[in-house]
């Protein structure tokens, strides 16, 4: 734990309260080095958030410069939590030497405010100094005090505004302002210096506890290629589909399915492969994900089948039998009853497939479906005949390697048979000299002790 670190991030401005909270946690968990490993889950657990929240308030984090962080491998090559590096004045703020933004408080407030010395006003009428001046006596009643400023608590709301805004809204009636009151603070908003705010003519929204889970529960489900294209922010579009969908008479976990279903359905998904057109507005993406069918005028047809039923639609039945009718006669509708012709339609390549296709035929006469098969199959043929060739070169190569240690052992072994073959001719040729000394010193013996046995030691 280091208080150092907390009582900094305490006046960070983050500009979001998870990833503040998220702040928080760590540094309640740094040591000395000022950082700490908490896992996802547990952080996701403190903050009573999903797992992917938290990952985006510390990717926020991450792009704020406040953190840094390093994967962990154990010894089993199995990935461990990360740790997490908290940047402030103890490491020059990350090396850069730029301090963070950090929020202001009340106090800083009133000090900027009563920085500059108050303003005197004239004399009071019948005072010595007044009548010296020749101020008249016109109107003796004091001039009235000044409104003090509204308070404002450490969340830099009004304490008028201090309310929850989890519970309903007929637990969070302020109470009644005195009719005498109400001039005064009315007066004090118009003297104010302030400019009023861009959002001041639009009407707020707020949510019951009831639709703000389910608004969260729809958001948790964006796939997770749309999430991260999606601003950090909630925009209001969205938030508008979801109660929308919810006042269709829908439930959050049937928003879930339509979205999970319309992403492949409607093509997002092959939009976002390599090669595809992409997703240029994803707020408009997740606005039709979630939003009512324009198609079918039935409010319980949810994508062609009803939801009280589980039957097909018959009202998008026969729509679909009148236009399949159109593009069979080779026409489809046009403006004021006129007729035009239609695209022309071609059937895929493969014998297996036969599905039907409109406008241009494309060179290989295939429909999309067959040509990423087909694409799949070849990228898997390919890189299976890239591993037999790695698995060829590498056996060919433990064969090259195999018989080169081979030449060497031989090689090795050569050397120490002579070795050892030097070795015995050198102890010969030392045996051979100490057999010749030992009877040449024998000869000599005898001649000094029996020099009548001379002749026959020579001998």
């Amino acid at each position: 734990m280091s208080n150092e670190a907390q009582t900094y991030v305490a006046t960070l401005a983050i500009g979001n309260i998870t990833a503040k909270f998220v702040l928080s946690r760590l540094a309640d968990r740094a040591d000395e080095r000022f950082s700490c490993f908490p896992s996802v889950p547990l952080l996701a657990a403190e903050a009573e958030k999903s797992e992917r929240v938290v990952q985006r308030a510390l990717a926020l984090l991450r792009e704020l410069k406040v953190i840094s962080d390093k994967e962990r491998t154990r010894p089993d090559k199995s990935t461990a939590s990360s740790r997490y590096y908290l940047h402030g004045p103890w490491d020059d703020y990350a090396k850069t030497g730029v301090p963070f933004p950090t929020i202001t408080t009340p106090k800083q407030k009133r000090a900027e405010a009563w920085a500059e010395p108050p303003i005197e006003g004239e004399f009071r009428p019948g005072t010595a100094a007044a009548e010296a001046l020749g101020i008249p006596k016109g109107n003796s009643e004091p001039p009235p005090a000044p409104e003090p400023e509204p308070y404002e608590g450490e969340d830099g709301q009004d304490a008028a505004d201090d309310t929850d805004p989890s519970l309903p809204d007929t637990e969070q009636e302020a109470p009644a302002v005195p009719a005498a009151k109400a001039p005064k603070k009315a007066a004090a908003k118009k003297t104010s210096g302030k400019a009023p705010s861009k959002s001041a003519g639009k009407e707020q929204v707020r949510m019951t506890r009831e639709q703000a889970a389910a608004v969260a529960t729809v958001e948790a489900a964006w796939p997770a290629e749309l999430a991260q294209l999606l601003p950090k922010y909630r925009p209001g579009a969205i938030r508008d589909a979801i109660l929308a969908g919810l006042d269709g008479g829908r439930t959050p976990d049937q928003l879930v399915a339509r979205v999970q279903r319309r992403w492949y359905a409607h093509g997002y998904m092959k939009d976002l492969l390599p090669g595809g057109k992409g997703i240029a507005t994803p707020v408009g993406v997740a606005v039709r994900l979630v939003g009512p069918s324009l198609e079918c005028p039935d409010p319980m047809c949810e994508d062609r089948v009803l939801i009280h039923t589980g039957d097909a639609c018959p009202k998008c039945e026969q729509r679909g039998m009148d236009r399949r009718a159109d593009h069979r006669a080779g026409h489809v509708p046009g403006p004021r009853g006129e007729r035009k012709p239609g695209p022309v339609w071609w059937t895929c390549g493969n014998k297996a497939c036969q599905q039907p296709g409109k406008g241009e035929q494309p060179a290989d006469g295939l429909c999309d479906t067959c040509r990423e098969a087909m694409l799949a199959s070849t990228q898997q043929l390919a890189a299976e005949l890239a591993a037999e060739e790695a698995e060829r070169r590498r056996f060919e190569d433990q064969l090259a390697w195999n018989g080169m240690l081979e030449d060497a052992y031989d090689e090795h072994q050569e050397r120490e048979d002579q070795v050892v073959e030097a070795r015995k001719a050198a102890e010969r040729e030392r045996k051979r000299i100490a057999d010749a000394e030992e009877k040449e010193r024998i000869r000599e013996e005898i001649r000094r002790q029996h020099p009548e046995l001379a002749q026959y030691a020579q001998a």
